[in-house]
């Protein structure tokens, strides 16, 4: 909806539009009602202006950037602060930042949250696969004692043994060495 110039949003649309609750925008309603940016429309339904909806944007923006430890250029609406003085609306706007950078910035969180996200899972794997190695050599020694040592001969060995022991003659099995 729009009153004069001023172009008009409800808070659903707000909030659908900067992908956060509504009830994130209600927690700040004094904020933005102090400001200007959250206005009663004829049928006493809330709405926020294009003011409101950069404001919000901006922090967003803001926040995002706390979180990633980017730097990135100045944000508009946001309050400049001359001495101890808060300047409000009328006070000089920084430049916007555009859809690409916001883009470029958004896409640059998620890159760096996917590869510490790879590189732990990486390092778990590979830990993982030690103790796979490790564990498979223990397996194989303890089963090689086991059928060196408690498992009959089989046939083929009796059969050597038998072939060797006729070749050594009858008193030779007896008297080794």
């Amino acid at each position: 909806m729009e009153r004069g110039t001023i172009k008009m949003f409800s808070i659903k649309e707000v909030a659908n539009s900067l992908q956060i609750s509504t009830q994130a925008i209600y927690k700040q309603k004094a904020e933005l009602i102090d400001r200007g940016f959250l206005i009663k429309n004829n049928n006493n339904q809330w709405e926020i202006t294009d003011n409101g909806f950069n404001y919000l944007q901006d922090k967003k923006i803001n926040f995002i950037q706390q979180h990633t430890n980017k730097i990135i250029s100045p944000v508009a609406n946001q309050e400049e602060k001359n001495g101890n003085e808060n300047t409000k609306m009328g006070a000089k706007i920084q430049d916007y930042i555009s859809n690409d950078e916001v883009a470029n910035m958004v896409i640059n969180h998620y890159k760096d949250e996917l590869q510490n996200v790879t590189n732990r899972y990486s390092k778990e794997l590979q830990d993982m696969t030690e103790r796979k190695d490790y564990f498979k050599a223990q397996f194989e020694e303890l089963q090689k004692v086991h059928n060196q040592y408690l498992l009959p001969p089989t046939k083929n060995k009796t059969e050597e043994e038998s072939k060797e022991n006729k070749k050594q003659g009858f008193f030779s099995r007896f008297f080794k060495g």
